[in-house]
Protein backbone atom coordinates (compact mmCIF):
# COMPACT_ATOMS: atom_id res chain seq x y z
CA UNK A 1 0.00 0.00 0.00
CA UNK A 2 0.85 3.52 -0.44
CA UNK A 3 0.89 6.48 1.65
CA UNK A 4 1.76 9.51 0.67
CA UNK A 5 2.05 12.87 3.90
CA UNK A 6 1.15 15.96 2.15
CA UNK A 7 2.75 19.63 3.39
CA UNK A 8 5.22 18.18 6.36
CA UNK A 9 8.18 20.04 7.67
CA UNK A 10 10.94 17.80 7.98
CA UNK A 11 13.48 17.81 11.47
CA UNK A 12 16.01 15.62 10.61
CA UNK A 13 20.14 17.44 10.79
CA UNK A 14 20.95 14.08 8.37
CA UNK A 15 18.33 14.42 5.60
CA UNK A 16 19.25 17.39 2.78
CA UNK A 17 15.50 18.05 3.65
CA UNK A 18 15.70 19.09 6.92
CA UNK A 19 13.63 22.13 7.85
CA UNK A 20 12.20 21.79 4.38
CA UNK A 21 7.56 21.29 4.18
CA UNK A 22 7.50 18.36 1.63
CA UNK A 23 5.20 15.60 0.66
CA UNK A 24 6.99 12.16 1.82
CA UNK A 25 5.78 9.25 -0.62
CA UNK A 26 5.98 5.83 1.01
CA UNK A 27 5.06 2.17 -0.73
CA UNK A 28 5.11 0.01 2.09
CA UNK A 29 7.57 0.53 4.52
CA UNK A 30 10.16 2.64 1.96
CA UNK A 31 10.35 6.41 1.60
CA UNK A 32 10.57 6.19 -2.36
CA UNK A 33 10.36 9.77 -3.17
CA UNK A 34 10.40 13.45 -1.35
CA UNK A 35 9.50 16.92 -2.58
CA UNK A 36 7.57 19.84 -2.67
CA UNK A 37 5.76 18.78 -5.67
CA UNK A 38 5.66 14.92 -5.23
CA UNK A 39 2.44 13.48 -5.51
CA UNK A 40 0.69 9.87 -6.39
CA UNK A 41 -3.08 9.62 -6.49
CA UNK A 42 -2.77 6.10 -6.05
CA UNK A 43 -1.67 6.73 -2.13
CA UNK A 44 -3.75 7.45 0.44
CA UNK A 45 -3.12 11.08 1.02
CA UNK A 46 -2.71 12.43 4.78
CA UNK A 47 -2.59 16.33 5.18
CA UNK A 48 -0.21 17.32 7.42
CA UNK A 49 -0.20 20.94 7.09
CA UNK A 50 1.27 23.21 10.22
CA UNK A 51 2.87 19.20 11.07
CA UNK A 52 6.50 18.02 11.15
CA UNK A 53 8.18 14.55 10.94
CA UNK A 54 11.02 13.20 12.43
CA UNK A 55 13.02 9.86 12.37
CA UNK A 56 10.59 7.51 14.74
CA UNK A 57 11.42 8.22 18.47
CA UNK A 58 12.65 5.44 20.47
CA UNK A 59 12.39 5.31 24.39
CA UNK A 60 15.51 4.24 26.39
CA UNK A 61 14.16 2.45 29.55
CA UNK A 62 10.17 1.81 30.06
CA UNK A 63 8.36 -0.73 32.10
CA UNK A 64 5.57 -2.57 30.26
CA UNK A 65 4.83 -4.32 33.67
CA UNK A 66 4.40 -7.74 30.99
CA UNK A 67 4.61 -10.67 32.20
CA UNK A 68 3.16 -10.51 35.86
CA UNK A 69 1.44 -7.15 36.61
CA UNK A 70 -0.55 -6.88 33.86
CA UNK A 71 -3.49 -5.00 35.54
CA UNK A 72 -0.46 -1.89 35.53
CA UNK A 73 -0.15 -2.09 31.68
CA UNK A 74 0.28 -4.93 29.56
CA UNK A 75 2.34 -4.95 26.11
CA UNK A 76 -0.51 -4.06 24.33
CA UNK A 77 -1.85 -1.08 25.76
CA UNK A 78 1.87 -0.13 26.91
CA UNK A 79 2.58 0.20 22.80
CA UNK A 80 -0.40 1.90 22.42
CA UNK A 81 0.59 4.40 24.58
CA UNK A 82 3.96 4.42 23.29
CA UNK A 83 2.58 5.07 19.68
CA UNK A 84 0.29 8.37 20.70
CA UNK A 85 3.50 9.72 22.53
CA UNK A 86 5.26 9.31 19.36
CA UNK A 87 7.43 6.48 20.22
CA UNK A 88 8.50 3.81 16.72
CA UNK A 89 10.17 1.62 19.56
CA UNK A 90 10.73 1.36 23.59
CA UNK A 91 13.78 -0.79 25.46
CA UNK A 92 11.35 -2.32 27.92
CA UNK A 93 13.20 -3.17 31.13
CA UNK A 94 13.34 -5.95 32.86
CA UNK A 95 11.63 -5.94 36.43
CA UNK A 96 8.50 -8.39 35.45
CA UNK A 97 7.44 -11.31 37.19
CA UNK A 98 9.03 -13.31 36.59
CA UNK A 99 12.26 -11.09 35.55
CA UNK A 100 13.41 -10.81 31.87
CA UNK A 101 16.43 -12.86 32.36
CA UNK A 102 16.85 -15.39 29.70
CA UNK A 103 15.92 -16.69 25.72
CA UNK A 104 12.82 -17.46 26.34
CA UNK A 105 11.52 -14.45 28.05
CA UNK A 106 13.61 -12.38 25.40
CA UNK A 107 11.18 -14.64 22.73
CA UNK A 108 8.37 -13.33 24.52
CA UNK A 109 8.78 -9.77 24.51
CA UNK A 110 9.42 -9.90 21.05
CA UNK A 111 6.99 -11.98 19.73
CA UNK A 112 4.14 -9.78 21.84
CA UNK A 113 5.84 -6.92 20.27
CA UNK A 114 5.25 -8.23 16.81
CA UNK A 115 1.63 -7.96 17.62
CA UNK A 116 2.35 -3.98 17.98
CA UNK A 117 2.70 -0.98 16.13
CA UNK A 118 6.02 -0.41 17.66
CA UNK A 119 9.32 -1.93 17.49
CA UNK A 120 10.29 -4.02 20.84
CA UNK A 121 13.90 -3.81 21.72
CA UNK A 122 13.88 -5.66 25.56
CA UNK A 123 16.37 -5.46 28.08
CA UNK A 124 17.48 -8.24 29.96
CA UNK A 125 18.18 -8.22 33.44
CA UNK A 126 22.25 -8.08 34.26
CA UNK A 127 22.14 -9.79 37.64
CA UNK A 128 19.66 -13.01 38.46
CA UNK A 129 16.73 -12.03 39.62
CA UNK A 130 18.19 -8.35 40.02
CA UNK A 131 19.24 -9.50 42.80
CA UNK A 132 23.23 -8.12 42.40
CA UNK A 133 25.05 -11.31 42.88
CA UNK A 134 25.24 -13.81 39.93
CA UNK A 135 25.58 -12.55 35.92
CA UNK A 136 22.37 -13.85 33.79
CA UNK A 137 22.89 -15.87 30.41
CA UNK A 138 23.95 -12.38 28.36
CA UNK A 139 25.02 -14.16 25.20
CA UNK A 140 22.21 -16.32 25.45
CA UNK A 141 20.08 -13.47 25.63
CA UNK A 142 21.86 -11.43 23.18
CA UNK A 143 21.27 -13.99 20.41
CA UNK A 144 18.01 -13.80 20.91
CA UNK A 145 17.40 -10.10 20.90
CA UNK A 146 18.22 -8.87 24.14
CA UNK A 147 19.65 -4.99 23.02
CA UNK A 148 21.16 -3.88 26.51
CA UNK A 149 21.56 -5.09 30.20
CA UNK A 150 20.40 -3.59 33.05
CA UNK A 151 18.92 -3.96 36.55
CA UNK A 152 16.30 -1.05 36.15
CA UNK A 153 15.97 0.77 39.59
CA UNK A 154 18.54 -1.84 41.36
CA UNK A 155 21.25 -0.71 42.40
CA UNK A 156 24.65 -2.52 41.46
CA UNK A 157 26.32 -3.06 44.92
CA UNK A 158 29.32 -5.39 44.09
CA UNK A 159 31.82 -3.59 42.23
CA UNK A 160 33.12 -6.65 41.36
CA UNK A 161 29.53 -7.99 39.47
CA UNK A 162 29.83 -4.48 37.47
CA UNK A 163 33.12 -4.89 36.01
CA UNK A 164 32.77 -8.73 35.26
CA UNK A 165 29.64 -7.47 33.33
CA UNK A 166 31.42 -5.13 31.95
CA UNK A 167 34.01 -7.13 30.66
CA UNK A 168 31.63 -10.05 29.76
CA UNK A 169 29.40 -8.33 27.80
CA UNK A 170 31.77 -5.21 26.29
CA UNK A 171 31.31 -6.68 23.09
CA UNK A 172 27.81 -8.02 23.33
CA UNK A 173 25.24 -5.25 24.18
CA UNK A 174 24.88 -1.86 26.70
CA UNK A 175 25.26 -2.60 30.17
CA UNK A 176 23.16 -0.17 31.62
CA UNK A 177 23.03 1.19 35.19
CA UNK A 178 20.90 3.58 37.74
CA UNK A 179 23.48 5.36 40.00
CA UNK A 180 22.20 5.20 42.99
CA UNK A 181 23.99 4.39 46.60
CA UNK A 182 21.46 2.53 48.46
CA UNK A 183 22.82 2.65 51.98
CA UNK A 184 22.57 6.24 51.32
CA UNK A 185 18.70 6.04 50.39
CA UNK A 186 17.15 3.49 52.44
CA UNK A 187 14.13 4.89 53.30
CA UNK A 188 14.31 8.02 51.33
CA UNK A 189 10.99 9.50 49.65
CA UNK A 190 11.60 12.37 47.95
CA UNK A 191 15.30 15.02 47.37
CA UNK A 192 16.98 15.76 50.48
CA UNK A 193 16.55 19.41 51.01
CA UNK A 194 14.74 22.48 52.08
CA UNK A 195 11.16 20.86 50.82
CA UNK A 196 11.68 17.33 52.40
CA UNK A 197 12.66 18.92 55.77
CA UNK A 198 9.74 21.66 55.13
CA UNK A 199 7.22 18.26 54.58
CA UNK A 200 9.13 16.09 57.21
CA UNK A 201 9.68 13.39 54.64
CA UNK A 202 13.27 11.36 54.75
CA UNK A 203 15.65 13.04 51.96
CA UNK A 204 17.67 10.80 49.01
CA UNK A 205 20.89 13.22 48.67
CA UNK A 206 22.11 14.28 45.41
CA UNK A 207 25.49 13.03 46.38
CA UNK A 208 23.84 9.22 46.31
CA UNK A 209 23.73 9.45 42.98
CA UNK A 210 27.82 11.41 42.67
CA UNK A 211 29.18 8.74 44.26
CA UNK A 212 27.57 5.82 42.24
CA UNK A 213 28.59 7.72 39.25
CA UNK A 214 32.36 8.07 40.33
CA UNK A 215 32.80 4.62 41.27
CA UNK A 216 30.97 3.09 38.71
CA UNK A 217 33.17 5.55 36.28
CA UNK A 218 36.08 4.01 37.48
CA UNK A 219 35.11 0.61 36.88
CA UNK A 220 34.18 1.50 33.32
CA UNK A 221 37.90 3.16 32.80
CA UNK A 222 39.75 0.56 34.51
CA UNK A 223 38.17 -2.22 32.35
CA UNK A 224 38.38 -0.15 29.07
CA UNK A 225 34.47 -0.59 28.89
CA UNK A 226 31.60 1.16 27.60
CA UNK A 227 29.03 2.34 30.26
CA UNK A 228 25.19 3.85 29.96
CA UNK A 229 23.95 5.94 33.01
CA UNK A 230 20.31 5.43 32.95
CA UNK A 231 18.18 9.08 34.46
CA UNK A 232 20.96 11.38 35.89
CA UNK A 233 19.36 13.87 37.84
CA UNK A 234 21.94 16.11 39.71
CA UNK A 235 24.34 18.90 38.41
CA UNK A 236 27.03 16.73 40.48
CA UNK A 237 26.39 14.13 38.08
CA UNK A 238 26.06 16.40 35.00
CA UNK A 239 29.68 17.33 36.19
CA UNK A 240 31.45 13.58 36.53
CA UNK A 241 30.07 12.47 33.43
CA UNK A 242 31.36 15.71 31.17
CA UNK A 243 34.76 15.21 32.92
CA UNK A 244 34.33 11.77 32.34
CA UNK A 245 34.07 11.89 28.11
CA UNK A 246 36.78 15.02 28.41
CA UNK A 247 39.13 12.16 29.70
CA UNK A 248 38.32 10.15 26.76
CA UNK A 249 36.36 6.94 28.75
CA UNK A 250 33.85 5.42 27.15
CA UNK A 251 30.48 7.00 28.64
CA UNK A 252 26.78 8.27 27.60
CA UNK A 253 23.83 9.18 30.02
CA UNK A 254 19.86 10.04 29.34
CA UNK A 255 18.27 12.08 31.75
CA UNK A 256 14.18 11.33 32.77
CA UNK A 257 12.02 13.92 31.09
CA UNK A 258 10.86 14.62 34.39
CA UNK A 259 13.74 15.83 35.68
CA UNK A 260 14.35 18.62 33.28
CA UNK A 261 10.85 19.96 34.07
CA UNK A 262 9.55 19.70 37.32
CA UNK A 263 11.41 20.54 40.91
CA UNK A 264 10.58 18.99 44.01
CA UNK A 265 8.73 21.74 45.06
CA UNK A 266 5.83 20.10 43.02
CA UNK A 267 5.23 17.74 46.39
CA UNK A 268 4.26 20.31 48.67
CA UNK A 269 0.94 18.81 48.11
CA UNK A 270 2.06 15.15 49.45
CA UNK A 271 1.05 14.10 45.12
CA UNK A 272 2.45 10.67 45.01
CA UNK A 273 2.51 10.84 41.18
CA UNK A 274 5.27 13.20 41.33
CA UNK A 275 6.95 10.46 43.41
CA UNK A 276 9.82 9.22 41.24
CA UNK A 277 13.45 7.64 41.28
CA UNK A 278 15.20 9.02 40.82
CA UNK A 279 13.58 12.18 43.15
CA UNK A 280 12.90 15.61 41.64
CA UNK A 281 15.44 17.47 42.46
CA UNK A 282 16.17 21.46 42.55
CA UNK A 283 15.83 23.95 39.09
CA UNK A 284 19.56 24.64 39.65
CA UNK A 285 19.99 20.68 38.87
CA UNK A 286 16.66 21.21 36.71
CA UNK A 287 19.52 24.20 34.73
CA UNK A 288 22.43 21.97 34.86
CA UNK A 289 20.42 18.86 33.10
CA UNK A 290 19.51 21.30 30.27
CA UNK A 291 23.00 22.52 29.61
CA UNK A 292 24.01 18.84 29.62
CA UNK A 293 21.71 18.24 26.71
CA UNK A 294 23.32 21.53 25.12
CA UNK A 295 26.46 20.57 25.41
CA UNK A 296 26.45 16.87 25.12
CA UNK A 297 27.53 15.22 28.06
CA UNK A 298 24.31 13.94 28.27
CA UNK A 299 22.95 12.31 25.17
CA UNK A 300 19.65 11.64 25.77
CA UNK A 301 15.93 12.20 27.13
CA UNK A 302 14.20 9.19 28.48
CA UNK A 303 10.49 8.81 29.32
CA UNK A 304 10.81 5.63 32.34
CA UNK A 305 7.24 4.89 32.29
CA UNK A 306 6.69 3.39 35.21
CA UNK A 307 3.04 2.21 35.61
CA UNK A 308 1.07 2.03 38.60
CA UNK A 309 -2.49 1.43 39.78
CA UNK A 310 -4.63 3.49 42.04
CA UNK A 311 -3.74 1.37 45.02
CA UNK A 312 -0.29 1.68 44.97
CA UNK A 313 -0.55 5.48 44.35
CA UNK A 314 -3.65 6.53 46.38
CA UNK A 315 -1.99 5.52 49.66
CA UNK A 316 0.40 7.43 52.79
CA UNK A 317 3.51 8.87 50.86
CA UNK A 318 6.09 6.89 52.79
CA UNK A 319 3.85 3.72 51.04
CA UNK A 320 3.44 4.93 47.77
CA UNK A 321 5.23 3.40 44.72
CA UNK A 322 8.05 5.34 42.74
CA UNK A 323 7.17 5.83 39.38
CA UNK A 324 5.89 8.19 36.92
CA UNK A 325 3.52 7.05 33.71
CA UNK A 326 3.70 9.64 30.75
CA UNK A 327 4.18 8.28 27.41
CA UNK A 328 1.06 9.74 25.73
CA UNK A 329 2.12 13.07 27.47
CA UNK A 330 5.85 13.71 27.63
CA UNK A 331 6.12 15.53 24.55
CA UNK A 332 3.84 18.05 25.41
CA UNK A 333 5.34 18.66 28.86
CA UNK A 334 8.93 19.03 27.54
CA UNK A 335 7.36 22.13 25.08
CA UNK A 336 9.26 24.59 27.30
CA UNK A 337 12.89 22.31 27.27
CA UNK A 338 12.24 22.40 23.36
CA UNK A 339 12.08 25.34 22.98
CA UNK A 340 15.70 26.24 24.94
CA UNK A 341 17.49 23.42 23.13
CA UNK A 342 15.62 23.62 19.86
CA UNK A 343 13.43 20.98 18.11
CA UNK A 344 16.11 19.60 15.47
CA UNK A 345 18.45 19.10 19.12
CA UNK A 346 15.31 17.42 21.09
CA UNK A 347 15.20 14.92 18.05
CA UNK A 348 18.62 13.98 18.27
CA UNK A 349 18.67 13.28 22.03
CA UNK A 350 15.12 11.17 22.00
CA UNK A 351 15.93 9.55 18.39
CA UNK A 352 19.06 9.01 16.91
CA UNK A 353 20.60 8.67 20.00
CA UNK A 354 18.99 6.52 21.79
CA UNK A 355 18.99 4.40 18.56
CA UNK A 356 22.99 4.34 18.80
CA UNK A 357 23.25 3.53 22.80
CA UNK A 358 20.81 1.11 22.01
CA UNK A 359 22.88 -0.32 19.10
CA UNK A 360 19.39 -0.34 16.93
CA UNK A 361 19.03 0.65 13.07
CA UNK A 362 19.15 4.43 12.51
CA UNK A 363 16.84 6.10 10.63
CA UNK A 364 16.89 9.18 8.28
CA UNK A 365 14.22 10.96 5.92
CA UNK A 366 15.87 10.36 2.84
CA UNK A 367 14.74 8.33 -0.53
CA UNK A 368 14.87 4.57 -0.17
CA UNK A 369 15.20 4.66 3.44
CA UNK A 370 12.92 2.38 5.62
CA UNK A 371 9.81 4.84 6.52
CA UNK A 372 9.94 4.67 10.67
CA UNK A 373 8.38 8.04 11.39
CA UNK A 374 6.93 10.13 13.89
CA UNK A 375 4.23 12.96 13.38
CA UNK A 376 3.96 16.13 15.43
CA UNK A 377 2.53 19.79 15.61
CA UNK A 378 4.34 21.36 18.52
CA UNK A 379 2.09 24.58 18.37
CA UNK A 380 -1.65 22.15 19.34
CA UNK A 381 -3.26 22.55 22.13
CA UNK A 382 -5.15 19.89 23.84
CA UNK A 383 -5.94 17.44 27.40
CA UNK A 384 -5.49 14.49 27.50
CA UNK A 385 -8.55 12.90 29.71
CA UNK A 386 -7.81 9.51 31.97
CA UNK A 387 -11.11 7.87 29.48
CA UNK A 388 -9.26 8.56 26.37
CA UNK A 389 -5.88 7.52 27.62
CA UNK A 390 -4.76 4.13 26.37
CA UNK A 391 -1.84 3.27 29.06
CA UNK A 392 -3.64 1.30 31.57
CA UNK A 393 -1.96 3.52 34.37
CA UNK A 394 -3.62 5.52 37.09
CA UNK A 395 -0.28 7.94 37.61
CA UNK A 396 0.49 10.64 35.04
CA UNK A 397 0.23 13.74 36.74
CA UNK A 398 -0.38 15.36 33.19
CA UNK A 399 -3.89 13.97 33.17
CA UNK A 400 -6.55 16.92 32.88
CA UNK A 401 -4.02 19.39 31.96
CA UNK A 402 -4.22 21.73 29.02
CA UNK A 403 -0.99 21.04 26.88
CA UNK A 404 0.69 22.11 24.18
CA UNK A 405 2.66 20.02 21.50
CA UNK A 406 0.54 17.04 20.20
CA UNK A 407 1.97 14.34 18.56
CA UNK A 408 0.01 13.31 15.22
CA UNK A 409 0.74 9.91 14.63
CA UNK A 410 3.52 7.73 14.17
CA UNK A 411 4.30 5.46 10.68
CA UNK A 412 6.09 2.24 11.14
CA UNK A 413 5.91 -1.62 9.96
CA UNK A 414 4.39 -0.44 6.66
CA UNK A 415 1.34 1.54 8.89
CA UNK A 416 0.06 5.17 10.20
CA UNK A 417 -1.21 5.12 13.41
CA UNK A 418 -3.24 8.05 13.95
CA UNK A 419 -2.92 9.61 17.67
CA UNK A 420 -6.04 10.00 19.56
CA UNK A 421 -7.57 13.56 18.39
CA UNK A 422 -7.18 16.13 20.42
CA UNK A 423 -9.27 17.45 22.72
CA UNK A 424 -9.96 20.67 25.31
Amino acid sequence: MKHIFLNVTVVDNASPYHNKKVNILIHGDQIISIGDDVFDETAKAINMEDCMVSPGWVELHSNFADPGFEDREDIKSGAKAAAAGGFTGVGVVPSTLPVIQSKGDVDYLLKKGDETAINMYPIGALSKDLKGEELTEMLDMSNAGAVAFYDDKKAIKNSNLLKTALLYAGNIAPIMVHPRNPELTEGGQMNEGKTSTFLGLKGIPAFAEEVMIARDLFVAQYTNSTIHFAGISTSGGVNLIREAKEKGIQVSADVNFYNLILEDSALVEYDTNFKTNPPLRTQDDCDALILGLKDGAIDAIAIDHVPHDIENKRCEFDHASFGMASLETAFASLSGVIKTISMALFVEKISSNPRKILGVPSIRIVEGAIAELTFFNPKTKWKLEKKKALSKAANNPFLGQELTGKVMGIFNKGKFVEAPAPTL
